[in-house]
């Protein structure tokens, strides 16, 4: 924020007024300084021993892209058994088991009893069993479907030990390396975002109606790339700063090859957003 600062807090000075009138130019040329859109501290929401780390500073990376992951040994042993438990249909089919032969033999007590050669007890005692039975069917269901939610909170688990990109963007920092010790709070690397760029600027509070969301800007990169680019104001300050009687800028600057790179400096002319009309 300070480097922002000392670069964006410079004085603006006056074009020409022919150049003013030519070419739909508000005659303003401003400071300023091109960033990345986000920079993310990639960090784990688990603790553990960071196990591979599979990308580079400068590399390239893609939204959902694997770049690190954690020991993830124990995870997978409960993930293994989980599963197993949620498979296991044993308990069910015992279950169904008995129930058909209780079925059976309450139906041959009820034929003796038709003969008079059965209690009317045995006959109550096998209408029981086979209570009993659908009771035992509906609680063995039940426990595979428990372990079915259980399977799927140790796949969650287990997905936490690995990280992975939030967006598009490039490998700035690595700071920690496989067979360290992680911490929830610890940053593992830095990715920056940067298509599109962002270039904030510093402008004096008497312009403030003059800038319009919207408004084109000329961005002049200077070296390395030594270029001009336009770009578009996508956010104005609410607020000005009273110390310095200025507000701040931001202007969008599309970036699809990488080929710009983010914290060269830059000035900004501001095009007449009524000039096309």
């Amino acid at each position: 924020m300070a480097i922002c600062c000392a670069i964006g807090i410079v004085a603006i000075f006056r074009a020409p007024m022919a150049e003013a009138e030519e070419g739909g130019i508000v005659a303003d040329v401003a400071a300023c300084l091109v960033k990345p859109k986000q920079q993310v501290q990639l960090g784990s929401p688990v603790f553990g021993v960071l196990a591979g780390v599979f990308v580079d500073r400068a590399v390239p990376v893609k939204e959902g892209q694997l770049l690190a992951k954690l020991d993830t040994t124990v995870e997978e042993a409960q993930v293994a058994l989980d599963q197993f438990r949620a498979a296991n249909t044993t308990l069910v089919e015992a279950a169904q088991t008995d129930l058909q032969w209780n079925k059976r033999e309450l139906a041959r007590r009820q034929q003796l009893a038709g003969n008079m050669f059965s209690k009317a007890n045995d006959i109550d005692e096998y209408i029981t069993k086979i209570e009993q039975d659908r009771i035992a069917i509906r609680k063995a269901e039940t426990d595979m479907s428990t372990a079915k939610l259980e399977a799927a909170r140790s796949e969650a688990q287990l997905r936490l030990k690995f990280l992975r990109s939030p967006m598009n963007g490039v490998v700035t920092d690595i700071k920690l390396y496989p067979g360290e010790f992680i911490y929830e709070q610890t940053p593992i690397m830095t990715i920056a975002q940067v298509d599109p760029l962002y270039v904030e600027m510093i402008v004096p509070a008497d312009r403030y109606r003059s800038v319009k969301v919207g408004t084109i800007g000329e961005v002049r990169l200077k070296t390395p790339v030594d270029a001009t680019y336009p770009a578009r104001v996508d956010a104005i300050d609410a607020v000005i700063d009273a110390a310095s009687d200025t507000f701040r800028v931001r202007l969008v600057l599309p970036n699809p090859d990488n080929a710009i790179p983010a914290g060269i400096r830059c000035s900004v002319r501001l095009l007449d957003p009524g000039a096309g009309e």
